[in-house]
């Protein structure tokens, strides 16, 4: 008997005890599973997970209760993206109801492995529709909805806008593409480098367009900008450039000298200049809110690809001041957050 067989029998079980014998059928029909799939590390055994404790207390309040009504399976790639399709077959095996997609790696691997269990996004996908995970937003089709992580290109563009207005004699912005986070259900890889030129060019910056696989390829793209001249940095939103990344990239920029920009908050409270998206932490409020329309009996198909309901802007003075870069005060009065 698998693990999660033997979970859901252990709690099935459980309920069968704790009520009358009216209510064992439905009792037992409440245990539900959901499968995650992070393409990251998994949380150092004891250190408490932010991530992890915002989607058990969000399940909480919709009445799913892990270890009584619900049982989470989560499967972590430790980076690692070719080890997702291996993992998201192991979900399937197992039967859960609903799979997690925490990335756009994630969920390519999970549409692969099946075209029957409802697949959530969790802010998986900056490109769904260019990767070929949904067919548009309004009417995704099939088993996958949920949670983008934003409409690319716009945010994108403001984003330049904030590194212009940052820096307004830059001439050179480097931008690190991710790989993992660009590959498609095509099994080639979405290209938005002439988004980005288009963007970039408009704003009078030359573009360098540098891409960064794994963890250790930080180091010397961040050599290679520096030798080509950057005078600032985007990084593209992935698991790859948050979470354990993030303080390494945040040094690299430090210590290049170059002014870095991202999409999330996190990396910018770890040391990087200044960031323009969602809070990750509303995006997997939005996600539990979509598994549990799921588990109650609500079908993908009819479930719109939702949006970040609000984009916060994150400014760290500390950084700016090491760096000699002046924040505006217009930028500073739109702050959501200013990081002393």
């Amino acid at each position: 008997m698998s693990q999660i067989r033997r979970r859901r029998f252990v709690l099935g079980a459980s309920a069968l005890f704790a009520v009358p014998l009216a209510t064992h059928v439905q009792a037992r029909s409440r245990v539900r599973t959901v499968g995650q799939l992070w393409n990251f590390s998994s949380p150092t055994p004891g250190s408490p997970s932010p991530i992890r404790a915002r989607i058990v207390d969000g399940f909480k309040g919709l009445g799913w209760v892990e270890g009584q009504n619900l049982i989470i399976e989560r499967l972590y790639a430790e980076f690692d993206a070719s080890r997702l399709p291996a993992m998201a077959k192991q979900l399937v095996g197992e039967s859960v109801d609903v799979i997690w997609a925490s990335d756009t790696a994630t969920a390519v691997a999970a549409v692969h492995a099946t075209k029957r269990i409802p697949i959530v996004l969790a802010g998986a996908c900056a490109y769904p529709v260019e990767c070929g995970v949904i067919k548009s937003f309004a009417r995704p089709g099939g088993n996958v909805t949920g949670v983008a992580f934003f409409q690319g290109i716009e945010v994108q563009s403001k984003l330049v806008q904030f590194v212009r207005e940052v820096l307004p004699s830059a001439k050179r912005l480097a931008w690190i593409a991710i790989p993992p986070d660009l590959v498609t259900v095509a099994g080639d890889q979405f290209r938005p480098e002439p988004y980005y030129r288009q963007v970039a060019g408009g704003l009078g910056f030359e573009l360098g367009y540098f891409e960064s696989s794994t963890v250790a390829d930080f180091e010397p793209t961040f050599r290679a900008l520096q030798s080509w001249g950057a005078d600032a940095v985007i990084l593209e939103p992935s698991p790859l450039s948050g979470y354990n990344a993030a303080p390494q990239i945040a040094q690299l920029a430090l210590q290049s000298h170059v002014p870095s920009f991202f999409n999330t908050g996190y990396n910018v409270q770890t040391g990087g200049l200044l960031s323009y998206g969602p809070n990750y932490l509303n995006i997997l409020d939005l996600t539990v809110g979509y598994v549990d329309r799921i588990l109650r009996g609500a079908r993908p198909a009819d479930l719109p690809v939702e949006m970040p309901n609000r984009l916060e802007l994150v400014v760290n003075q500390k950084t700016a001041n090491e760096l000699g870069v002046v924040i505006p005060e217009s930028i500073r009065v739109q702050a959501d957050r200013v990081i002393q």
